[in-house]
């Protein structure tokens, strides 16, 4: 059972340990992104296993519905990987 993202290469990353903050770098050169809220949510929930159900679980922490929330996730984690701060391992992405 796999995440339905990982890591970019070389990304450094740091997770507070409530998961409300999440730090990200490209190493060694960086910059810092950080991340918190809703968006350190997505980056958890998708780098953790299991990537079926992902946005689902998102959208049931924040009390919305998948449909709700999944074109704005969805431009947020185009956003991550064509930074190269996020790939998609194979598993369920947002079209899953």
């Amino acid at each position: 059972m796999s995440a339905a993202y990982v890591p970019g290469p070389d990304v450094g990353v740091t997770v507070s340990p409530d998961g409300s903050t999440v730090y990200l770098a490209h190493l060694p050169e960086g910059p810092l992104l950080v991340l918190d809220g809703v968006a350190a949510l997505v980056w958890v929930e998708a780098t953790t296993a299991p990537a079926a159900g992902w946005l689902e679980r998102v959208a049931a922490t924040v009390s919305r519905s998948a449909g709700d929330i999944a074109a704005d996730v969805d431009t947020f984690v185009r956003d991550l990987r064509a930074r190269r701060l996020l790939e998609e391992t194979g598993g369920e992405d947002l079209d899953g």
